[in-house]
Order: C-alpha cells, then sequence, then structure tokens
C-alpha cells in the first residue's frame, strides 16, 4: 500500500532494509508491522542541513503574529532573589551574570566572590569566596577522566584578575528538578596575571582552554590526578605562541596602543563531532585549530574579516547588512550529525548568519586549509515597515544592532536586538520548520530552502546569557519524536531573572489554532493541513482527539481538559482525511493487487500515531545483562517502567477513541460501503483501507498486552526465571526486541517460555495454576490463551505423578496429564512437548511418550496434504515445509521414547535371568501402539529409524500396507530397502514379485558387485522356477527368460574376471583397472567382446559372447578354435606339457559347454582342424585316435565324424595327400569299430547321447570301409583289421 514515501537525501543513521515486498498476503500483524517500519524510515530519511541550506541566499521567515501559531512561547520567568540583589548593590568595580543550565543554577559575581542559586526555585544557595582577586570569568565544565573522584562529575574553572582556579562541583539531581551541589578545592591553578581572562571553553573529554581581552592567544589549562617528576597536576599552556612566553606570565601593553588597535579573544567554541576549536576575535576573524591529542591543539585555519566580507560579497553581492564597520558577535558550530558541509555558522552585528565550510573537499577535517561562506541568511523583513516591497530581502535592519546571539543545534537561531529606547532587549527566535521541510522532501521536490517558524519576544530587561535547558532533537523532523522527548526549552538571563522560552509542537499549535485561532476552527485546521500535509495533519488531530496536548505540564503530555477541542479534532481526523485511492492509470478490471493503493490520510495518520509512540522502545532489547562485582549475572528492564506505562497509556488511549469511533471512521470496521462502489478501484481501494486500518489496530493491541507482558515479568524474580530457560531461549532473551515481541512468532514462543518460567516460579513458591493464570489472563491475556491454561495445568498433574508413590494413581495422573495436553496439541510448543515427553519417560509412562508427539504431529498439519512430504521430496520453500520440520521432532521423541523402553527392557530381562517381565510386556505393548498408528508420515519415518540402526528386518515382520508402499519407494533408491523387498515378497511367497525386484536390483544403478549380481539372479531364476500364481505363468516364463540372458552375461563377466587375474601379461594396476570396470555393472556382449574378450585373446570366452549373442559368422568362429588351438599348444609348450592331451582337453571341456551350438562348436570345422593340427604339430606324439576320442567325448556323434572323416578322405586336399590319407583313414575306420561294437553291447548310449546305438548304419559304414580297401592307399598291417571290421558288421547285421 502506498504510505508516506521519504524525500530528500538520508541523514543521520537510518534503516537500511527494504520494505519493498509485496504486502497481498501478509496476516494483520505483519503488515502493521511493515506500515511502521515503513514510516520510521521514513521519517529517518529527513534531508540534512546541507541539502536544507544551498549555496547562495535565503530569508524565507514564517514570522508569526497571532498566539495560536507562535512557535515558542515563554512559560516561566525566574526572578533574581533579593539577597542575591542585596550582594550585586554592594559590588565595588565588578559583577557578571551567567547559568549553569546543566545542574538548573544561576550565578553572579561580585567582585572576587561567586554566588550561585537554583533559578527555578530562588534555593539552594552556594557561595564562593575563598580567593581574594576579582572574577573575570566563570565556567562549568566536564572534567578529565579519572582526574577525580567519582562524586565530582563537573567541574568549575574560575577566571581572575591573576590567576585561574579549578573547583571540583558534585551535582546530585533532587526533587526539584535541579540538584544539590557541593563545591570542592582541587588545589588546582595557574597564574594568569596580566592575561585579563574573559572566554573558558572545554571538550566533552575534559580538555579546557581559555583567553582574554589583553591578547589573541589560546591557552590550555592542563590538570592531572597525580604529580610528576618534573611537573606539578597542572599546568598553562600556550598553543598559539612559540618559546619560553608561552609559559611566563603575560605584561599587558594594550594601554601603550589604541583600544581599536589591540586584537583579542571575544569568543571560542568546540566542536567535539570533529575535534575542531574555533575562535572569534574582537577584530571578527575567525581561527580553526585541530585537538589532535591530549595538549595538542594544530592551527588549521585563519579566515579574516575581509576574507569573509569578500565571500560573501561573491554569493550576494553589494548588501548594506555587511560592511566593513560590521561585526561578528557569535560562532555557533554545528556538529557532522547535522551537516557534513556546514561546519560553523557566524552572526554579525546585524542579525546575518553566514553559513561557513571548513573541510576539504573529501571531508577530513583535520587537513582542512580553508574556510567560506556557502551560504548567508538574512534578517526577516521588519513586522512594522509600511511598505515590504521596498526593502530588499538582504537590507533588512530587523535585527540591528544584535547584541548577542547563538545558534543552537540543529538550527535554534536566538538573536538578542538591542533596544534603542532602552525599553529593553528584543529577543528574535527562529528554528526550522521541520514538518514542512519532511512534506517537501517527501513531496520529491529537487531543491530545498530552509523554512523556519519565527517570532519576537519583548524581555523587558537586558539579556546577559541563553543556554539550553532542554535541548532540542539534534537532527530530524521534531514532530516524529514529540510524544517521547520533551519540548526544547531554553533560559534567557536579563538583569531582573530568567526567563524560560519553550519551542512549541504541532499538537500544540494545532489545539490552540481550534481554541483561538484568528479565522474559526474550519479555515485554521485547513490552513494546518495546507501547510504540514495530510499525513501530518491527520496524525495531529488525532492526537489531539487522544487527548495528548503536550502543553499541559506533563513532559509526556496531558489530557485536554476540553471536551469541545477533542470532539473537534475528530471531526477534522475524520472529515479531512481525504479517500483512499487506487491510481486512475489501472484497468480496473485487471488491477489484482492491495499495494497499488493510496491510503487516506486517516491511515496515515493513525500509522504516523502508532509509529511515533513506539518509535522508542521498537527496537530497542528488552533485558540487558549486567554482571555484579561478584561475577553474578543479574538481568534488568533497558526502557524504565515510566516509559513503557507512557507508551502503554498513549496507545490505550488510541484504542479507546478507535473503539468508540468505530463506526464513524471509514475503513475501520469492514467496508460496509461495498454497495455503493462505482467500480473495481474502489471496491479495492477500500478493501485495502480496511485492511491497513484493521491492522493498525491489532496492532495497537497486541502492543498494550505485550507492554503488560513486560511490566508483568519485571514484577516477578526475572533472573531465576531466564536461568529456567533452554540455552537457546537464554541466549535469545538477551536480545529480543520489542518489535520482535509485538510482531513475530518467535517472540510469542519466548514470551509464552517467560510465561511457563513464571506460572512455574508462583507453583514452587506455593501458589497455585488458576490464581496466577487467572492473573496473568487479565493483563496480558494474548500470552497466557485458555491453551496455555489448560498446559499449566497438565503440567500441574505430571509434577505431582512425579512425587506420587501409588502406582495407581500415578498412572491416574499422568493420563489425566495426557488427555490436557492433547487437548491443546495444536498449541503446544516443541519445548512443552520435549520436556513432557522426557517426564513422561522417567515416570516410565512409554505410551503417553509416544500417543502424544503422534497427537500433536497430527495436529500441527493443519489442512496441509501430509502426502506432499514425499511427493515433491520435501522441498525447504514448500508450504508444508515448516509443518513436516515439526512433524519429525514430534517423531524424534518417540524415537527416544522407543529407545529408552527398549534399554529398560533389556535390562530387566538380563536381570532377571531372561525371564519374561513387566518391561518385557510394556516394551510389547508401546510397539505394537507403535505399529497400529495410521500416520503414513509417521510409520515411513519409522522405517527409516529402524533401518538407519541396522534393524531394518523387522519391517519383514510388519503386516501394514505402509511397508510396502515404503519399501517400493525406497528400494529405487537404495540397496538395503530393494533386499529387504525382495525378501518381504519371499516371506509372503510372492516369489514372482521377489524375481522381478531382484531382476530390476541387478539391472539398477545400484554399486553391485559382480558377485552379487550373479548371486540375484541366480535367486531370481530359482524363484521363476516356483509354482506360479494363476495367470502369471507366462509373465514369469518371459521373465526367466530375460534372468537366464543376464545370467549368461554374468557368468562371461565372471568367467572374464578370473582370466584377467591369472593373466601374467597384464600389469597389477592394469588388472586391478580392468576388474573394477567389469565388476562395476553388467556390460553388453559387443563391449565385452571387442575392449576384454578379443583384445586380450580370450578365445574361449570369445565363443562364449558368440553363443550367447547368437552369432553365428562361420569365418570369425573358426578363426577363434584356430587361435584357441595354437594358444593351448603354445601355453602348454611353455609349461613342459604335452600340447596334444592340453587341446584334447580344451576341446572336451568347450565340447560339453557348446553341444547345444552347432555353429559354435561346428564339427565339420573341428575335425579337419584337429586332424591337420595333429598331423602338422603332433605327428606321432600321443595316442594315434586321440584326436577322435576328443571329439566323441565332447559328444560329436559317431555318424557325424565318419561322415566328416570320408568327406575329408575324399576331397583329397592338403595336407591329406598320398600316403597321409592312410591317417584319416585309420582315424574313420576307428570311428567305425567304436560305433559298431557300442551296438553291439546294445546300449541305447553312448557318449552322453541317448539312443545312439540304436542308429548304427552297417550298409553305410561297409560301403566306407571297403571303399578304403579299394582305395589303393597302402594301409599296411592295418588291412587285415579293416576287413576283418567288414566282415563282423557283414556277419553280425546279414548283410
Amino acid at each position: 500500500m502506498v504510505g508516506r514515501s521519504g524525500g530528500g537525501m538520508a541523514g543521520g543513521v537510518g534503516d537500511t532494509q527494504q520494505v519493498s515486498q509485496s504486502t497481498e498476503h501478509l496476516g494483520p500483524i505483519p503488515r502493521a508491522a511493515r506500515i511502521v517500519n515503513e514510516n520510521l524510515m521514513a521519517e529517518r530519511r529527513y534531508p540534512d542541513l546541507d541539502t536544507i541550506v544551498s549555496q547562495g541566499q535565503s530569508s524565507d521567515y514564517d514570522l508569526t503574529q497571532g498566539a495560536a501559531w507562535a512557535p515558542f512561547k515563554k512559560v516561566n520567568t525566574h526572578h533574581i532573589p533579593d539577597a542575591i540583589f542585596e550582594q550585586y548593590n554592594q559590588a565595588q568595580c565588578h559583577t557578571m551574570m551567567g547559568l549553569f543550565t546543566e545542574i538548573g543554577y544561576a550565578w553572579m559575581t561580585v567582585d572576587n566572590r561567586l554566588y550561585m542559586w537554583e533559578y527555578a526555585t530562588g534555593n539552594g544557595f552556594q557561595g564562593y569566596e575563598a580567593q581574594p582577586n576579582t572574577i573575570t570569568a566563570a565556567r562549568l565544565l566536564k572534567p578529565r577522566p579519572d582526574v577525580f573522584n567519582e562524586k565530582i562529575n563537573y567541574v568549575l574553572m574560575i577566571g581572575t584578575s591573576v590567576e585561574v582556579i579549578l573547583l571540583g562541583i558534585s551535582a546530585i539531581p533532587n526533587n526539584r528538578n535541579a540538584h544539590d551541589i557541593a563545591i570542592y578545592d582541587t588545589k588546582m591553578s595557574i597564574n594568569t596575571k596580566g592575561l585579563d581572562i574573559s572566554v573558558i571553553e572545554g571538550s566533552k573529554n575534559g580538555r579546557i582552554f581559555f583567553g582574554g581581552r589583553s591578547d589573541n592567544e589560546i591557552y590550555e589549562f592542563t590538570y592531572k590526578g597525580q604529580e610528576g617528576w618534573f611537573s606539578g597536576r597542572c599546568a598553562k599552556i600556550c598553543h598559539t605562541s612559540q618559546g619560553i612566553t608561552s609559559f611566563t606570565p603575560k605584561i599587558a601593553f594594550s594601554f601603550l596602543a589604541g583600544a581599536k588597535d589591540t586584537e583579542y579573544l571575544v569568543d571560542m567554541v568546540v566542536d567535539d563531532s570533529r575535534s575542531l576549536l574555533y575562535t572569534l576575535s574582537s577584530k571578527s576573524n575567525i581561527r580553526a585549530f585541530h585537538m589532535s591529542q591530549d595538549n595538542v591543539l594544530v592551527p588549521r585555519i585563519t579566515y579574516s574579516w575581509p576574507q569573509i566580507r569578500s565571500s560573501v560579497g561573491v554569493l550576494v553581492g553589494e548588501s548594506r547588512l555587511i560592511q566593513p564597520n560590521s561585526t561578528i558577535v557569535a560562532i555557533s558550530p554545528m556538529p557532522v550529525e547535522v551537516g557534513r558541509r556546514t561546519h560553523l555558522i557566524a552572526t554579525t552585528s546585524t542579525g546575518c548568519r553566514l553559513f561557513m565550510s571548513a573541510a576539504s573537499s573529501d571531508y577530513v577535517y583535520e587537513t582542512a586549509s580553508s574556510m567560506q561562506v556557502v551560504h548567508i541568511r538574512f534578517p526577516p523583513l521588519p513586522t512594522n515597515a509600511h511598505n515590504l516591497r521596498e526593502i530588499p530581502i538582504n537590507q533588512s535592519p530587523a535585527l540591528t544592532p544584535t547584541r548577542r546571539a547563538r545558534i543552537i543545534p540543529p538550527g535554534y537561531f536566538f538573536c538578542i536586538v538591542e533596544s534603542q529606547d532602552r525599553d529593553g532587549d528584543s529577543l528574535f527566535i527562529s528554528a526550522p520548520d521541520t514538518a514542512k521541510l519532511a512534506l517537501l522532501a517527501d513531496q520529491g521536490h529537487s531543491r530545498l530552502q530552509l523554512c523556519e517558524n519565527s517570532s519576537f519576544l519583548n524581555l523587558e530587561s537586558r539579556a546577559e546569557a541563553i543556554e539550553v535547558v532542554c535541548p532540542p532533537p539534534l537532527f530530524g523532523n521534531e514532530a516524529s519524536v514529540q510524544f517521547d522527548t520533551p519540548p526544547a526549552e531554553f533560559a534567557i538571563l536579563t538583569n531582573t531573572g530568567v526567563q524560560i522560552i519553550k519551542r512549541r509542537r504541532l499538537v500544540e499549535i494545532f489545539s490552540a489554532a481550534i481554541r483561538y485561532g484568528a479565522h474559526g476552527p474550519d479555515a485554521e485546521v485547513r490552513k494546518f493541513f495546507d501547510t504540514y500535509g495530510r499525513a501530518e495533519g491527520c496524525f495531529t488531530a488525532l492526537a489531539v482527539a487522544c487527548g495528548i496536548d503536550a502543553e499541559a505540564p506533563e513532559n509526556r503530555g496531558g489530557r485536554i481538559t476540553d471536551q469541545e477541542v477533542c470532539d473537534l479534532a475528530r471531526k477534522f481526523y475524520i472529515d479531512f482525511g481525504g479517500k483512499p485511492r487506487a491510481e486512475s492509470s489501472y484497468d480496473g478490471a485487471n488491477v489484482t493487487t492491495l499495494d497499488n493503493v493510496r491510503l487516506s490520510g486517516r491511515h496515515e495518520g493513525l500509522a504516523l500515531y502508532v509509529s511515533r509512540v513506539v518509535r522508542s522502545i521498537w527496537r530497542e532489547p528488552i533485558i540487558k545483562e549486567n554482571k555484579t562485582p561478584g561475577g553474578i549475572t543479574t538481568h534488568k528492564s533497558i526502557i524504565s517502567t515510566a516509559a513503557l506505562e507512557a507508551v502503554q497509556e498513549q496507545l490505550q488511549r488510541l484504542a479507546k477513541f478507535l473503539l468508540d469511533n468505530k463506526s464513524f471512521i471509514e475503513g475501520l470496521s469492514a467496508p460496509t460501503s461495498m454497495s455503493v462502489v462505482q467500480n473495481r478501484l474502489e471496491e479495492l481501494a477500500l478493501v485495502a483501507e480496511h485492511k491497513g486500518m484493521h491492522s493498525l489496530q491489532q496492532l495497537t493491541a497486541g502492543i498494550i498486552e505485550g507492554i503488560s507482558f513486560v511490566l508483568v515479568l519485571f514484577e516477578h524474580p526475572i533472573d531465576e526465571i531466564i536461568m529456567g530457560l533452554t540455552e537457546e531461549h537464554r541466549a535469545y532473551v538477551k536480545k529480543i526486541t520489542y518489535e520482535e515481541l509485538f510482531t513475530s512468532s518467535t517472540g510469542l514462543e519466548l514470551a509464552k517460555e517467560l510465561v511457563q518460567g513464571i506460572v512455574n516460579k508462583s507453583i514452587a513458591s506455593g501458589g497455585d495454576v488458576d490464581s496466577i493464570t487467572t492473573a496473568l489472563r487479565r493483563r496480558c491475556g494474548s500470552f497466557c490463551s485458555a491453551d496455555d491454561v489448560i498446559v499449566f495445568k497438565a503440567i500441574e498433574h505430571m509434577k505431582k505423578a512425579r512425587d506420587e508413590t501409588d502406582p495407581e494413581l500415578r498412572m491416574t495422573l499422568l493420563r489425566e496429564s495426557l488427555r490436557l495436553f492433547e487437548e491443546t496439541a495444536s498449541s503446544l510448543s516443541m519445548d512443552n512437548l520435549r520436556e513432557t515427553v522426557s517426564e513422561f519417560i522417567h515416570c516410565g509412562f512409554y505410551q503417553g511418550a509416544v500417543l502424544l508427539p503422534l497427537t500433536v504431529a497430527k495436529a500441527t498439519e493443519n489442512g496441509t496434504d501430509p502426502s506432499m512430504y514425499r511427493k515433491d521430496g520435501a522441498p525447504e520453500n514448500a508450504p508444508q515445509a515448516e509443518v513436516n520440520k515439526k512433524k519429525k521432532m514430534c517423531y524424534q521423541l518417540i524415537f527416544e521414547a522407543l529407545d529408552r523402553v527398549d534399554d529398560a527392557a533389556r535390562w530387566e530381562l538380563e536381570a532377571q535371568g531372561g525371564q519374561p517381565s513387566f518391561q518385557t510386556q510394556l516394551r510389547v505393548d508401546t510397539w505394537d501402539l507403535v505399529y497400529r498408528s495410521d500416520d503414513e508420515q509417521f510409520q515411513n519415518e519409522l522405517y527409516d529409524w529402524l533401518c538407519s540402526r541396522g534393524q531394518g528386518h523387522k519391517l519383514l515382520e510388519i503386516n501394514s500396507p505402509f511397508v510396502l508402499d515404503y519399501l517400493r519407494r525406497k528400494a529405487a533408491e537404495n540397496l538395503g530397502h530393494a533386499e529387504l523387498l525382495w525378501q518381504w515378497y519371499a516371506k509372503r511367497e510372492d516369489y514372482f514379485s521377489a524375481a522381478q525386484v531382484l531382476y530390476r536390483l541387478v539391472r539398477g544403478d545400484f554399486d553391485l558387485t559382480l558377485e552379487q549380481r550373479l548371486e540375484y539372479l541366480s535367486r531370481a531364476r530359482g524363484f521363476c522356477s516356483s509354482q506360479a500364481p494363476a495367470g502369471t505363468r507366462q509373465r514369469m516364463t518371459d521373465l526367466s527368460h530375460s534372468i537366464q540372458e543376464e545370467l549368461d552375461v554374468a557368468v562371461i563377466q565372471d568367467e572374464l574376471v578370473k582370466r584377467i587375474k591369472d593373466d601374467v601379461r597384464i600389469s597389477d594396476s592394469k588388472k586391478e583397472a580392468l576388474i573394477v570396470g567389469i565388476n562395476k555393472q553388467l556390460i553388453g556382449l559387443t563391449e565385452l567382446y571387442n575392449n576384454y574378450a578379443e583384445k586380450y585373446e580370450y578365445m574361449d570366452i570369445c565363443l562364449a559372447i558368440f553363443q550367447s549373442a547368437d552369432y553365428r559368422g562361420p569365418l570369425e568362429i573358426r578363426k577363434c578354435w584356430e587361435t584357441l588351438i595354437m594358444q593351448t599348444h603354445e601355453r602348454a609348450d611353455e609349461d613342459g606339457r604335452l600340447p596334444w592331451e592340453a587341446v584334447s582337453e580344451i576341446v572336451r571341456r568347450l565340447g560339453h559347454r557348446f553341444s547345444l551350438s552347432e555353429y559354435i562348436f561346428p564339427p565339420t570345422e573341428l575335425v579337419p582342424l584337429l586332424e591337420t593340427y595333429a598331423l602338422t604339430k603332433q605327428r606321432n606324439i600321443g595316442p594315434r585316435s586321440w584326436v577322435i576320442e576328443s571329439l566323441l567325448d565332447a559328444d560329436v556323434p559317431h555318424d557325424v565324424l565318419l561322415r566328416i572323416l570320408d568327406d575329408m578322405f575324399q576331397r583329397n586336399e592338403e595336407p591329406f595327400q598320398g600316403n597321409t590319407r592312410k591317417t584319416l583313414i585309420l582315424d574313420a575306420v576307428w570311428v567305425a569299430d567304436k560305433w559298431y561294437s557300442e551296438s553291439l553291447k546294445g546300449r541305447s548310449y553312448a557318449g552322453g547321447r541317448a539312443a545312439m546305438g540304436a542308429g548304427f548304419k552297417p550298409e553305410g559304414v561297409v560301403q566306407i570301409l571297403e571303399e578304403y580297401l579299394k582305395s589303393g592307399v597302402d594301409l599296411g598291417p592295418e588291412t587285415e583289421m579293416v576287413e576283418r571290421l567288414v566282415s563282423d558288421i557283414r556277419r553280425k547285421f546279414i548283410i
């Protein structure tokens, strides 16, 4: 929502926090808190002096004539007591007068005597007559630290005609708004004969400077607590002369020169914020010195009167107010908090103010070497002039002649104008109109000009001094601090008494304008609104309507007795507040946000009222921690009780006003006028107005109760209450601010903990819950709700149970305590829950320790979807994230209780020798209660907890629908949960699902070893072999086939790993890398072949890969066999083995492995390869028939072997040509004989093949053998064997 926007440059220390976020969805309290913070930030952005006073000239004054609008008011006149006048009449040569407003005293010197008195009461006379010389100057200053004892909080510097004396002053505040003082002789004085001391000045760190009418030198009075070896306790240093003359007495030669030729010191001021000392001489020359360190004063600038006049001429041209015969009568420093560029303001004898800058371009004051006038402010035009237009603004004689002047930061101007008719001096006072300047800055004026409220007062006597009684706010809009800062007051000392001048604030002016304004209340108030804006006008009207009138005697305001004024202020607040308005540039159909609405002046005024009332406490910590000398920690309130009560009382007035006028203030009640709105924009504006007003009303009520809570808190033993908090809360209580207490959930949580501490302390002191909670609810009900009362009663039952010895009664109390806690489950804090669960466990009430957190967790959901925690992974910014966080904390408490009940059962079981016990049954009942919970999130958290403790096997025994859903979800990302899932299925004989889980597990991304994958695949294949449920047989068969394929691949990988481990050709590091790569996951057959088997020439594995891939390329398969045979031969030869035996063994082994794959173990290729190998590599080595025996052992059928051998014989190819063909004939005869022998035995099994003997083909065999006999190959002795075999076959089979 659009509120008061800041303008101009940021000045002073302000908030840097940005509050640009939307307020659309904020609740009432956060919305109001943001409004307060925005207002506080806006008022801190008040433009600084450098922004207001630009280079050039000005003379804009609001010179009021009527009493109603007067910015200042004479509130009191304190006459000089007769006793002082009696001493004055006894003066012989010299008297002086002045004020010590710091302690509420006025003073007068009579020759060598100094008298002081309380100017407000005329009492408290003090005198100092202990020295004989005429007093020429006196000044009350702050002492150096650690020089005097703590009783002396001021020092009084007295200058006389021959010495300066330092006295100690003890000033203790009394109930008369003054001080009881005591004067102490410090025994410190130095000789100043001939200096004619007239000016004394001091810095805040206790340095003292002085000078006189005899010269223009600057002296420093140095002092310390103890004397040194070569120095006394005090001394004098001249900072503007060198050599011995700076330490010796001064001889005055001024009488030898004319009065006009002697330049002497007139004024001296200190700017502590920049560590600068300025001096003014009788010739209006200004010097600046840097106070760099103790006893060092570095001259930086000398700015002469001719130079000053030249700078003024450049700015404004010729002015008769700045002439050679004009003088500077006073200089006033401006601290850095007021303006970084403006350092000094000089006032001339014609009433002109010269704003000077003494800093370098980078604002380094220590190195500044020049000074210049940057702005001149001329006096106002005379009030008695007949034609004001004839007088130029730079020629006004209204403040001529100015005899005294003083400018008090941030810009209060006091000018004593000497009367020409001797009727007494006239006092001109002006001050920045800060509220008007703030309005102009808010409105975005690019070039601000100083505008001041001013007025003339007739003092009717001669003014002697101008001092501050109560300082104005150093910087910023004075209207923003009028609730918590007393009005600025000043004391003007004249020769007849002390006149007290007070700055009137806007609430006083507004009230006075209504009472006796010259043009009637309506016109006067309209003028006020036009001058200061709608927001300030509504605020002021609201303040007056609520009874705030700062002209009452009380510092913080009092009640208006004139009811008519209050009623008129109420009327102006309501009528002049305007209406809320959405920007017309928006299309009413498209406006969807309330932040685009400019709220009414009533809302702005209410927001200002609340913000300004709480400003002094809003950001302040509540509690301050102190350490006693004995090391004991104590706590106290930073804000006084009186200040808190004052803020509360002002807010209570506001709350009553809003309640009484609820039906009259549009937007405060529900927007009942919705029926008459013209469009969507008006409707939106009314909604925004209502939300804003309602939020501020809610915040006001909350602050009132919050302050009541703080007051109640400090009425109890706060140290003991804080010590009873948790460590986290103890740390927070030391830094929590009032803003956090009023507006944040953490502040409310801490307050409830403190309330509980108050209740516990009261119960411990013998009180009862009802009485203390009734008192708390009466004073601060929101901090002690009905739920809190129930909690306190539950705690009371729980504490009684702890002390009860009767088991049944104890359990009754515990159950009642549980019932009460469950009633307040939605509002029970985690600390209370944690302590309660701990107490239940201590009492052995484990079921209560489980049930209460479950109930609180359920109540915490508060309408959120509990399943969302797992659907979206519970992101941190999700709406239910905080809910889930608290629920998990509740579950953790349950787990702690389960741990304790398990431990108790185990200990008792061990103590009773393994016999079941009461604790064992209690454990069973408690776990059963846990398993029966219908809180799905809890069950999932429970399962996680069990698995994290290595107790996941317990999930296999739980028959809950949540278990299966949990394991299914977790199995996708956790190996342990996946193993539990297939075990869960297997335990319930759902073997198909178990096999599916294992199959997915093997194919997943889990970090499994190859051995584990083989195990899982084997288990899965076994599950697929089990009886299938109805309707799943085909699916199980398909799954079994897929599993077998993966298993074949896994077997190949496993074999590959073993071969790599035994391969001496590969280095150990390379082996490790290869094995890791193979073990990581199941690898595709192509990758296995290319990257491993073929690369490292593992030909038997290559053949296995061909088989698994169903690859039938004859050339590649033959090549593999050729390579394999030669590798086997070479390795056997290297190892000293018989090569033919090695080849025979591998043929047998692979024959059995690939017996079902004719394309992987092709006899048509292998028989020629082996016969050729035997002939060329193993000729006449080994048994003649080893090749044929090997192939028969490899399950190659007799008929196949015989046919292949016969084909080889018939082809007559190399190397079987000529006589070498005999080898083929003999092998064929051997096969035929073997086949025939098997058939004669009547066996139906040969070489592992069923019914092979029954397939003997005698005709074919005989034909082949007879062809060999006729072939002409010389068989030698074997011819007879062949003929006999043929004869036997013919005879046996009757051919």
